[in-house]
C-alpha cells in the first residue's frame, strides 16, 4: 500500500488527479454546459502529468544524477525516470490530441499557459547562462503556480463551455481571485518544506523573508480572502456552505504546516485538500440544497 502511495504522489498523478477535480468543481459551482466536460478534464489531467515531470526532470536533472544529496522523492524518480519518462510522453499526446475537440477560443488560455509553464523551468532569454527562470525571479513563482491553476480551474471551463459572452464578467473576477488566493495558500507550505533547500540556493521566497509562522499566518489570511471573494458571488447557498467547509478544513490543515513534515505530508495531504474541496462541492451539489 504504501509503495502504491508513492506511486500516485511522487509520480505527479495525484496532482493531476487533483487539478482535474478543481476544474470540475467550475462546471459544478457555476453551472456550466457538461457536452464536453470528459474531454476538458482528459486534457488537464495529461497536461498537467506531462508539465509537473517534465519541469521536475529539467529542475533537479544535476541532483538526479547524485543519490546522496537528494531526498526521498527525488530518489524514488531517479528510479522511475524511465517509466515516467514514457508515461509523459504518453500523456502529452493525448493531451495535445484533446486540443483537436475543444473550442478555438480555448487556445487563448492553453498557449500563455503552456509559455509560462515553459519558462517555469527553462531560462527566459535562451542560451544564455545568466537569464533566470520564472521560478528564480524573487517571491515570483508561487504567484505563476496560483495563476496559471487559477486559468485552468476557471476560465478553460468557462470559454471551452462557450458560455463567454452570457456569463457575468464580475462573477468571472471574483472566481478567479478566489482560488487564485486558494491556490496561493496551499503552495506556501511547499516553499515551507523547501526552505533549506532554497536557502541553500539563494533562492527568494516568502516563507524566507518573513519566516515559518508568518507565513502560516499568511495563508490563514489568504483563505479568509478566499471566503469573502466567495460570500460576494452569485453561487447557489448550497455551494456557498460546501465550500466554505473545505476552506475551514483547509485552514486547520495548514496550521499545522512545518518544514520537518514528511514528503507525503505536503505532496499527499495539502494537496489532498483540493479533493477534500471538491468532496464538500460534490456533496452540497448531489446530497444537500440548503
Amino acid at each position: 500500500m504504501k509503495s502504491f502511495i508513492k506511486f500516485i504522489v511522487f509520480s505527479n498523478l495525484f496532482v493531476a488527479i487533483c487539478v482535474v477535480a478543481f476544474t470540475h468543481s467550475t462546471y459544478i459551482v457555476h453551472n456550466l454546459p457538461s457536452k464536453n466536460l470528459a474531454i476538458v478534464l482528459t486534457m488537464v489531467f495529461c497536461f498537467t502529468f506531462f508539465t509537473y515531470n517534465i519541469q521536475r526532470f529539467i529542475k533537479f536533472k544535476k541532483k538526479l544524477s547524485n543519490s546522496n544529496i537528494i531526498g526521498n522523492r527525488l530518489k524514488w524518480i531517479a528510479a522511475q525516470k524511465n517509466n515516467l519518462t514514457i508515461l509523459s510522453v504518453i500523456a502529452g499526446i493525448i493531451g495535445l490530441g484533446c486540443t483537436y475537440y475543444i473550442h478555438l477560443k480555448s487556445f487563448i488560455i492553453l498557449i500563455p499557459m503552456g509559455i509560462l509553464s515553459f519558462f517555469y523551468v527553462i531560462p527566459i532569454i535562451p542560451f544564455y547562462k545568466k537569464s533566470p527562470t520564472l521560478r528564480e525571479i524573487p517571491y515570483l513563482k508561487i504567484f505563476v503556480i496560483a495563476f496559471v491553476w487559477s486559468l485552468i480551474i476557471v476560465l478553460l471551463p468557462l470559454i471551452d463551455s462557450n458560455s463567454g459572452s452570457t456569463f457575468n464578467w464580475n462573477e468571472i473576477l471574483l472566481a478567479l481571485l478566489q482560488n487564485f488566493c486558494f491556490v496561493i495558500a496551499i503552495t506556501l507550505p511547499f516553499d515551507i518544506r523547501d526552505i533549506d533547500y532554497d536557502n541553500s540556493s539563494k533562492l527568494k521566497t516568502i516563507p524566507r523573508y518573513l519566516g515559518v509562522t508568518k507565513t502560516i499566518i499568511l495563508a490563514e489570511f489568504l483563505l479568509i480572502g478566499a471566503i469573502v471573494f466567495l460570500y460576494n458571488s452569485n453561487v447557489a447557498a448550497k455551494h456557498f456552505y460546501g465550500l466554505l467547509i473545505g476552506y475551514i478544513i483547509t485552514m486547520i490543515v495548514i496550521a499545522f504546516s512545518k518544514k520537518e513534515r514528511s514528503e507525503l505530508f505536503f505532496a499527499g495531504l495539502i494537496e489532498g485538500l483540493i479533493l477534500v474541496l471538491y468532496g464538500c462541492v460534490l456533496i452540497s451539489e448531489y446530497c444537500f440544497s440548503l
